[in-house]
């Protein structure tokens, strides 16, 4: 959702999304098909980690289809969506949207190069937002598939959102 508000692109048939439909697991496999479909075309999925776990068996098939998809994975060791949602609605009560490791939270689980490194797949991980910039750029130029995961903390929130049952009059602004 963060692409959706903040991604500038120019050129139409160069998006594609869910919406926010709670299609978790949506991005992969969308980005498989569009890699497919323009072959030329420089495909990148912009993912959460839940979402991406949905489908990660899907690095395998990118792999031998050898699909030239870049991954950029925001990873928050969170189901971000549910979390921001038990944080706005439920008195900031968490029942299950941790997806780390509880015994070892300082740890990164479960470690998404692992996953790229056994289905041979270039990757790499950007933990300081100063090392995004190149990181990306490195993932661009790379050919075939690659994955950046790319540590966020999960207390980020994606707003402007809509509540439940509510308007665009009744969005819950951030700082902009």
């Amino acid at each position: 959702m963060w692409a959706a508000q903040y991604y500038k692109h120019k050129n139409p048939r160069h998006w594609l999304s869910s919406s926010g439909l709670g299609a978790m697991g949506f991005g992969l496999p969308a980005a498989m098909g569009a890699a497919l479909a323009k072959p030329d075309a420089i495909v990148v999925d912009i993912d959460g980690d839940g979402s991406f776990m949905m489908n990660i068996q899907e690095l395998a098939t990118i792999r031998v289809e050898n699909l030239p998809v870049k991954i950029m994975l925001l990873n928050n060791q969170h189901l971000g969506m549910v979390y921001q949602f038990e944080y706005e609605y439920g008195d900031g009560d968490s029942l299950h949207s941790y997806m780390g490791n509880p015994s070892n939270q300082a740890q990164v689980f479960p470690d998404m190069l692992m996953f790229a490194e056994a289905c041979n797949i270039t990757a790499a991980r950007v933990t300081k937002k100063v090392e995004l910039r190149e990181a990306i750029e490195k993932m661009l130029k790379t050919p075939g598939p690659y994955l950046l995961d790319v540590m966020v903390p999960h207390q980020a929130q994606v707003l402007q959102l809509i509540p439940d049952g509510g308007t665009f009059k009744d969005a819950i602004k951030g700082a902009q």
